[in-house]
């Protein structure tokens, strides 16, 4: 790591830890719930069709490739090697969304968010709480449980393409997140193209299944929540993209314009804006993009000509929307040494990536 690295303030956006299954179960407070993932199910019991481990007999899809934080002293351990000083820690269960019961799933996220309170959130960590995207009412019981709670910082849940984020359904959580003035991570989950499908069929490397369907699935929801008037009534709400790449944001921001001023009038019969009687956007689709939507780093991929970089990230809205992850403990792990040894990062956007616009929407 660059020396500079260790000088100045880094944050790191999406940090998983993974705690044991047992010490998991063991803070599972319904006891139903709990019988039957200890003797049927297990706390994620069912695998993804894809897997990179497929064939080898340990490898975990390179998931603990720097090791296993399971509390506080690990994180700390981890973060001293890569620069990182205030890791925003998850509490890692990402196949969770793929999972059939709700009741079984909501006794986890509840199992999840104490496990994260007693052995990182009052360790001093910042920490995310899980937010359970398939029962709304379930997630605003444990936003009210949970938000205010010391150094939890930002709700965590996750996208994929079957309900995109600008559904209706989710009213009720994004005000609980304006009322704890929370910022809403979402991270990809393990649900790929319907994976049995004459799409997902044909996705034969994890390239084409990780590499590209989550920033379609990123793009999608982006889109829907700004055409459906999510940030028109929620203006303050900030909403961080996690592991869906970031290059098409250039793209996104010129497309949504264009298709917008060719054709606005269908906005009107959106349920929101319907609702409120409101016949267009409040803004350029575009302007939401800069003002509400992040894009975490990780893979951060520069183009190897800083003049080339220099450009994509500013046609990206770099210095307003970036925000940094390692993504540890994954083989994927990306430390901050990009933003010191591209020549394409001044020091203004370097500070706005590594520490200000996570700042600026956890409120630390």
């Amino acid at each position: 790591m660059p020396d500079q690295a260790f000088d100045d303030r880094v944050i790191d956006l999406d940090f998983h830890v993974n705690p044991l299954e047992d010490e998991l179960l063991s803070y599972v407070e319904d006891d139903v719930v709990r019988d039957k993932l200890t003797t049927e199910f297990g706390p994620t019991p069912i695998m993804g069709k894809w897997d990179a481990a497929y064939g080898i007999k340990e490898g975990n899809e390179g998931l603990f490739t720097q090791g296993r934080a399971e509390y506080a002293e690990d994180v700390h351990e981890a973060c001293e090697k890569f620069a990182i000083d205030d890791p925003i820690v998850n509490a890692g269960i990402n196949n969770l969304p793929l999972q059939h019961h709700p009741v079984l799933k909501n006794g986890l996220v509840q199992a999840g968010n104490d496990y994260m309170l007693d052995n990182f959130a009052d360790e001093g960590v910042y920490t995310s709480m899980l937010v359970p995207k398939w029962d709304t009412e379930y997630a605003v019981e444990e936003i009210e449980r949970v938000a205010s709670e010391d150094n939890i910082v930002a709700a965590y849940s996750w996208f994929d393409p079957k309900t995109p984020w600008g559904s209706e359904q989710f009213e009720p959580v994004f005000e609980a997140l304006v009322e704890h003035d929370l910022p809403l991570l979402l991270h990809g989950s393990l649900a790929y193209w319907p994976q049995h499908s004459y799409v997902g069929d044909e996705m034969l490397t994890w390239t084409e299944v990780l590499g590209f369907d989550w920033p379609v699935h990123t793009m999608v929801n982006i889109v829907n929540m700004i055409m459906r008037g999510v940030f028109d009534r929620y203006p303050d709400l900030d909403v961080v993209f996690q592991e869906g790449g970031h290059w098409w944001l250039p793209f996104l921001r010129y497309r949504m314009d264009e298709f917008y001023e060719m054709h606005p009038d269908d906005v009107r019969i959106t349920p929101r804006k319907h609702e409120d009687g409101e016949e267009y956007l409040d803004r350029r689709p575009s302007e939401y993009l800069r003002d509400n939507i992040y894009v975490t780093t990780q893979p951060l991929a520069l183009p190897r000509g800083s003049g080339q970089a220099r450009n994509l990230l500013e046609l990206s809205m770099a210095a307003d929307t970036f925000i940094y992850s390692s993504d540890w403990p994954h083989q994927t792990l990306d430390p901050p040494t990009w933003f010191y040894t591209s020549r394409a990062f001044d020091e203004e956007l370097r500070d706005a990536v590594l520490h200000k616009n996570a700042e600026d929407i956890l409120g630390i």
